[in-house]
């Protein structure tokens, strides 16, 4: 194995503790030639103090050589001879761990090939985290009070209308794409533009974001959210308990006055909830997707006039992504034609239900049959335990020797390996979907017999409650704006 032999010692040590350099040098070349490695290289820093390694030439060296792979350990006569530091410590052996590089200290019979040398890796991690963490929690501290004093902390993603150069605290503006700020709060404010309408503007005008890329909803709301545009500043906006806003050192780009008529317009127009719910006339909303694309079916609520010229409601479904970028030729449906399809589908599938239901019951049978048998090897691997506990016990009391505990123990952990195979092949998976099968069915017959009957408040509740997805299949028809509807695929809640 090649190794790297680290030694160092200070020149007030040298002094005082009567530490050599070459003593070290010629201990650590036995302890090599008795455990049969290669010295790759000496890595000597001498007369050097042990509070840093930034200032010592050769340990950067044998980093460097680490990293490159030419070092597959290190051997150090004391672990202080590494370093002195505990945050040197943990980088080191992260170096250590991150390169397949093992670690030995002569001093203190540190060798991470053994379980006492492992250990003390485990205990660097526990140090290595608590540092991590205070570093984590001094930077949290920093970023506060820099914002608390008025500078914006987004270096690497700054507000659009803003730039800033590097090293620079405070924001400056820039004044073309404040320009543009000042647009969509009028535009959104003054003009009465929807998000989506500011976004298509900016697109078709070619005006790219900050990063380059084109206009959406959420762009636009972040901007017009976005209070550095009124001269403040705020801190972990995304943590409504840690979050806050106060004063910035930046120059503003718009009035207090226009901004808050933006807040409030926003919440007045915020949807109530992320995905449509299906309403009493329109149960379907949210359930149907697309069996040519995939994407979901979204509501159309179209008026039509009948030959007497009455005014009706058609409730109507079309494919999102026909709709949005006219990308799939499935035909638009109506809620009627999906109701009969519906039906369609579950009553043809009478046979494949009473299927399900035979081998289910047949998987039951079995299961009960097995019950006596799993009970029989988990009492099996219960008496193991014990046994192996009354074997450490004896070891430990000096009643039997260390070959004769280990040669017991081989057998007791080869025994409990073959119990544990068999209980695995008796112990049904609970990610097994057949008891499901049970569900699906009493799903399925509720709705044969009761659908028809059932009015349009209990058809929403019914589909609500126990259906996820519905997947359409609309086939065009010549001459017919509407297609052959049919149900390809149920997917059902589980409860």
């Amino acid at each position: 194995m090649e190794t790297a032999i680290y030694v160092r010692v200070s020149t007030e040590e040298q002094a005082q503790e009567g530490f050599s350099i070459r003593a070290q040098e010629q201990k650590l070349k036995d302890f090599v030639n008795v455990k049969d490695w290669s010295i790759y290289d000496l890595y000597i820093d001498e007369g050097i103090s042990g509070k840093n390694i930034t200032e010592r030439p050769a340990i950067t060296r044998m980093i460097d050589d680490i990293k490159a792979g030419h070092v597959k350990n290190v051997l150090v006569f004391k672990l202080d001879r590494l370093t002195r530091s505990v945050a040197d410590l943990v980088y080191l052996i992260d170096v250590f761990n991150q390169n397949a590089c093992a670690f030995n200290s002569l001093m203190e019979s540190l060798d991470t090939s053994t379980a006492s040398g492992r250990m003390f890796i485990k205990i660097i991690g526990i140090f290595a985290e608590f540092e991590r963490e205070n570093i984590s929690e001094r930077v949290r501290i920093g970023k506060e009070r820099k914002t608390r004093e008025g500078y914006s902390n987004n270096s690497g993603h700054r507000s659009y209308g803003y730039d800033r150069a590097v090293g620079e605290r405070i924001q400056t503006i820039n004044e073309s794409e404040a320009e543009n700020v000042r647009k969509i709060f009028d535009m959104y404010v003054n003009q009465g533009m929807s998000l989506s309408a500011v976004s298509r503007s900016f697109n078709m005008q070619k005006i790219p974001t900050k990063q380059g890329s084109i206009w959406c909803s959420a762009t636009v709301r972040a901007i017009l959210t976005n209070c550095n545009y009124v001269g403040y500043v705020r801190y972990c906006m995304h943590d409504s308990n840690r979050n806050f806003e106060t004063k910035g050192k930046h120059e503003a780009i718009i009035s207090e006055d226009l901004y808050n008529k933006a807040q409030i317009l926003i919440k007045k127009n915020a949807r109530v909830a992320p995905t449509k719910k299906p309403s009493l006339q329109n149960y379907f909303v949210n359930l149907l997707y697309c069996d040519v694309c995939g994407h979901k079916y979204k509501p159309l609520n179209t008026v039509y006039y009948t030959k007497a010229g009455d005014k009706r409601k058609s409730h109507v479904f079309r494919c999102h992504s026909k709709s949005v970028k006219a990308e799939c030729d499935s035909k638009s449906v109506t809620a009627g034609k999906i109701e009969k399809a519906l039906i369609e589908y579950f009553s043809q599938y009478d046979e494949v239900f009473e299927s399900n239901s035979l081998e289910t019951a047949r998987l039951e049978k079995e299961q009960l049959n097995s019950g006596a048998e799993i009970k029989a090897y988990k009492d099996k691997l219960r008496h193991l335990d014990s046994r192996e506990k009354e074997v450490m016990n004896r070891y430990v009391a000096g009643d039997i020797e260390f070959e004769i505990y280990r040669s017991m123990k081989k057998q007791l952990d080869s025994d409990r390996a073959f119990v544990k195979a068999e209980l695995d092949k008796l112990v049904v998976d609970d990610s097994d979907p057949r008891p499901v099968t049970i569900f699906h069915e009493e799903v399925a017959a509720s709705f044969r017999e009761n659908w028809q009957k059932l009015t349009k408040e209990e058809k929403r509740i019914f589909l609500t409650d126990y259906i996820k997805k519905i997947v359409i299949r609309n086939d065009p028809i010549e001459g017919s704006r509407f297609g052959r509807t049919t149900i390809t695929d149920v997917e059902f809640n589980t409860h």
